[in-house]
């Protein structure tokens, strides 16, 4: 979709005329554009954020020759998407993108209640081990990360295994 097309878009849902939907993008745009330029932060809940990111200097190859190249530090645009803007994209409806974290209250309601027994003095009984808390740390933080990519990789390769590459292959 380009620019004329989301005006034409936006006056048909508006009910107005075309050039009047005209100027209302552009005046959103340009409002936007000059809202980042000048260094705020212009938020739409549920659609997403739009603000400056400071680039560092940084030392860059040039792929053809492979020649270091200096790249000067600079000020980009950045946006990130909203939640909403997210499921939607996702193809996930309002009331299945909440279901993960309904799942898991449910799973915390159902959970067995452990209790320690601890033994009465002087019946020669040792008392139970407490359980040892986690490690905290460089060690523990790999590992977690490491779990969770492994994760995040095998949802992706069950999803991939659903497509037309995978139907090919049966």
């Amino acid at each position: 979709m380009n620019r004329s097309e989301l005006v034409e878009i936006v006056a048909e849902r508006a009910g107005s005329d075309r050039a009047v939907a005209r100027r209302h993008v552009d005046a959103v745009f340009e409002a936007i554009v000059d809202a980042v330029a000048s260094g705020d932060r212009v938020l739409v809940t549920g659609f997403g954020t739009f603000d400056r990111f400071d680039r560092a200097a940084r030392i860059a190859r040039n792929p053809r020759t492979g020649e270091r190249i200096e790249i000067a530090a600079g000020t980009v645009p950045r946006f990130r998407f909203g939640q909403t803007f997210k499921n939607r994209v996702a193809g996930v409806s309002g009331a299945a993108a909440t279901a993960p974290a309904e799942i898991a209250a449910a799973e915390v309601a159902q959970a067995p209640v452990v209790t320690e027994v601890v033994p009465e003095a002087g019946t020669g009984v040792a008392p139970a081990k407490k359980a040892k808390k986690p490690k905290k740390g460089k060690k523990a933080a790999t590992k977690q990360a490491t779990k969770q990519a492994a994760k995040k990789a095998a949802k992706k390769s069950a999803k991939k295994g659903s497509g037309k590459k995978a139907a090919k292959a049966r």
